[in-house]
């Protein structure tokens, strides 16, 4: 299944957001998603299933490297979906959550496997691989997408109608291997790929060096819903390869409470309103999986 994601769409979560856009030459972030104090309700289902440590000290911690739209590195702290999750979380569970920034996913892992972290919101996929020594709760769905200028709507509203066109992304990302694909099933029908770094990928689509930039989905829609009416983005569903999922050690027990927890906020509607809130909402799962990849 492919979909288009309008830059309408994200107009509207800016409208519903407390942050008001700008434009400026220097091209800085026109809104972030932002809004109203996120409330949830007590589970208490939920917080009987807690590792008994966590249950004891009333205390949990996350961890996640800074990257938008999970977690966004300002002046006063950190933003985005992350935080909004961990608020929510506490009321839940209601345990303190402490938030312990990492450098990249190789930290993540090591603050896991040594017990300095007890879990990972963020976006890593869910593979047999990760979960043979972490437990993985299925939370979002994201996959391949292409941003585009808002005005080739109508020209580009599938993957395939870039045959023939400029593809960037960001060199070394898990990205190439799809714009790769991509270009093999356009055979004669040209797709050249621009690989370059993630900012320069997407001024490439500004001043038209490229025709769309080849990025995670998730980025791609903290990049439109920054920049109101600029971009839309394309997207092709690939499958239950492209869940992601938050992390925590294999058989601490913790991601039993977590998926619990996650269940609790979709049933009271508040996990609905956050993904809403980072224009993700369509990306939302229906119910939380543990351990999806099994």
């Amino acid at each position: 299944m492919k979909r288009l994601v309008t830059a309408a769409t994200a107009a509207a979560l800016l409208a519903l957001s407390a942050c008001g856009a700008s434009d400026d030459t220097t091209d800085e972030a026109a809104a972030t998603g932002g809004g109203d104090a996120v409330t949830a309700e007590f589970s208490q289902e939920a917080a009987d299933l807690l590792p008994q440590s966590i249950q004891d000290s009333g205390t949990m911690t996350w961890t996640g490297a800074p990257k938008p739209p999970f977690y966004i590195d300002g002046e006063d702290g950190f933003t985005g979906l992350g935080p909004d999750l961990q608020t929510a979380m506490e009321q839940v569970l209601g345990v303190e959550i402490e938030f312990q920034p990492t450098d990249g996913l190789n930290s993540v892992l090591l603050s896991l496997q040594s017990g300095r972290a007890d879990f990972f919101v963020g976006g890593v996929r869910a593979t047999p691989e990760r979960q043979q020594d972490f437990d993985l709760v299925a939370w979002l769905t994201v996959g391949p997408s292409y941003l585009i200028a808002a005005d080739r709507a109508d020209e580009i509203s599938t993957p395939e109608d870039l045959c023939g066109l400029t593809v960037s992304y960001e060199e070394g990302s898990s990205m190439q291997s799809f714009v790769e694909a991509l270009a093999e099933e356009c055979g004669d029908d040209t797709l050249t790929p621009l690989p370059l770094t993630a900012d320069g990928s997407r001024l490439a689509v500004d001043s038209g060096r490229a025709d769309a930039y080849a990025a995670n989905e998730s980025d791609a829609r903290y990049i439109q819903l920054q920049r109101e009416g600029r971009y839309e983005v394309v997207v092709e569903d690939t499958g239950t390869s492209d869940l992601t999922a938050g992390m925590s050690l294999k058989g601490s027990g913790l991601g039993e409470a977590m998926t619990a927890a996650f269940q609790a906020l979709i049933d009271q509607g508040v996990y609905q309103d956050l993904m809403d809130r980072w224009n993700l909402g369509d990306n939302a799962v229906d119910e939380p999986v543990l351990n999806p990849a099994s």
